[in-house]
């Protein structure tokens, strides 16, 4: 009953507790800076070392099923073992805890291919497999009672 459920949620506070530490731990000792935007963080962008393009179309993956304790320490050393990341951004809620989901930005849509293939259904936790899917990025800018026919030579005069 009432005791089991107070159990539960200890347990799953102790928990979280632990993952924050883990969390901060890793920060320190990789030198990782993370920036809050907009209920998210963000990581890179670009990386350090960097020869090529800015990524364009089908470079990011979509990941979901997201463990809601797990975080950047966990996330971000197993998207890059498909190869380097561009960018990770882990959406947050405001009590601190994911919100189950993130995008994986790679430099070429080979690599995000990669990770779709290499990473999804990849079991992070017990009963816990990710689900790794191409991104759709949105690029639409919507502006009211403009017909969708509007050519971009319009819109620039």
């Amino acid at each position: 009953g009432v005791v089991n459920i107070f159990l539960l949620c200890f347990h799953c506070q102790v928990q979280s507790i632990e993952r924050l530490e883990a969390l901060e731990a890793w920060l320190k000792t990789t030198n990782t800076k993370l920036t809050q935007v907009n209920g998210q963080r963000k990581y890179g962008g670009p990386p350090e070392v960097w020869n090529g393009p800015t990524p364009g179309e089908r470079c990011e993956v979509f990941i979901s099923h997201i463990p809601r304790d797990t975080y950047e320490d966990l996330l971000i050393p197993l998207f890059s073992s498909v190869g380097p990341l561009w960018e990770f951004r882990l959406m947050m809620n405001f009590s601190g805890q994911n919100r189950g989901f993130a995008y994986a930005k790679y430099g070429t849509p080979a690599l995000a291919t990669d990770a779709i293939h290499k990473l999804n259904g990849y079991m992070l936790e017990p009963k816990c497999h990710l689900c790794v899917r191409h991104s759709t990025e949105k690029r639409h800018l919507c502006i009211e009672n403009l017909p969708a026919a509007t050519k971009p030579e319009d819109l620039m005069k």
